[in-house]
């Protein structure tokens, strides 16, 4: 007979990829209000209150919508591609810890960890997982047989292998800080407060990692202003021109759902998880809910006010600004830890 554990293990893993689902739904609502916001428009209001129900009527749209693929593309890939964007996705959250250990009113006597999968080098994973992510573009481009969704593909992989240098190298900052590749010690690292008021976070002794970090999970998820792989100006749509119906919607799905996964990294490694001022940690969740609004608000901002850089000064600002920035930040960060210790 399944153990009280195991029943809500499995209902906290149901839980995690609905709403997952719901986020992305909520951030294609978020990001047209906020980018009415900023252009002095309207934005949704006619489907549900306030326009509340758009996200909703756009997936219905794109179920009814056609299926349409290139006669000369690669059948197979053309429908797996999608496939692995999506599960490289929802598969990279599952290591991500939202919050403290619960007992879910008194249900489980022996605690429940707010995490799909309690992995104790977390961050590998998700770096990995990060990494294989790029396959399902780079397929997606060659199996399309268009020449702007080739384009689209060999401008995420140059893009990728650009700025995951200075990823990782961020995130190595940290785990010298934090002594731990678990995200959940990492977190557990950075409760408290200096001089009883300053919170115990890693962006302040790693501002610069933070900096980084973001900004190379920016261009990760191909958002603006480092959207080159899909680029409407000079690629139509890049690489997923030749898409249409869910399997369109599965790649903006992924999409939404990396810039999630991201922000709760960033949560996680650099603003102190769940932990925060006037909240018991049982709940402490919410706070975690609110940084990881926060960095999805800027994600939103960003692509509203910077301009796109030319693909030139993209891989220029990679590789001669980012990643010596970022060999300096770990070798600083390397020294400091030796001098001072943990």
């Amino acid at each position: 007979m399944p153990t009280p554990l195991f029943i809500a293990q499995i209902g906290l893993t149901l839980f995690v990829f609905v709403m997952l689902l719901s986020s992305a739904a909520g951030m294609v609502y978020v990001e047209r209000k906020v980018a009415a916001l900023l252009q002095q428009r309207i934005g949704p209001y006619l489907v549900g209150p306030k326009g509340l129900l758009q996200p909703l009527a756009d997936i219905i749209k794109l179920m009814f919508k056609e299926e349409l693929r290139p006669s000369a593309a690669d059948a197979f890939l053309f429908a797996l591609a999608p496939i692995i964007s999506a599960t490289c996705a929802f598969a990279a959250f599952a290591v991500v810890p939202f919050g403290g250990d619960t007992t879910l009113l008194g249900l489980i006597p022996g605690g429940l960890r707010l995490q799909v999968a309690d992995v104790n080098v977390a961050i590998l994973v998700v770096f990995a997982i990060a990494s294989m992510s790029v396959y399902g573009i780079v397929l997606a481009g060659w199996s399309s047989n268009s020449k702007y969704s080739l384009l689209g593909g060999l401008r995420s992989s140059a893009q990728m292998i650009s700025y995951e240098l200075s990823y990782g190298l961020a995130l190595a900052g940290v785990l010298l800080v934090g002594n731990s590749l678990s995200l959940t010690d990492i977190v557990n690292r950075q409760a408290g407060t200096w001089l009883g008021f300053i919170p115990h976070w890693f962006v302040v002794v790693q501002p610069i990692g933070f900096l980084i970090y973001m900004t190379a999970g920016i261009a990760e998820t191909n958002r603006a202003p480092f959207d080159f792989p899909e680029a409407e100006q000079e690629l139509v749509a890049g690489y997923h021109t030749e898409y249409s119906s869910m399997s369109f919607a599965m790649f903006f799905l992924a999409e939404y759902v990396n810039m999630v996964t991201v922000s709760a990294v960033a949560t996680d490694l650099f603003l102190g998880g769940w932990h925060g001022p006037f909240l018991s940690e049982s709940i402490g969740w919410i706070w975690f809910l609110l940084k990881v609004a926060a960095i999805l608000f800027f994600y939103v901002w960003m692509r509203w006010t910077l301009p796109r850089y030319r693909y030139d000064q993209l891989m220029r600002f990679g590789w001669k600004i980012l990643l010596p920035l970022a060999v300096v930040n770990l070798l600083v960060t390397a020294a400091g830890v030796l001098y001072f210790g943990s």
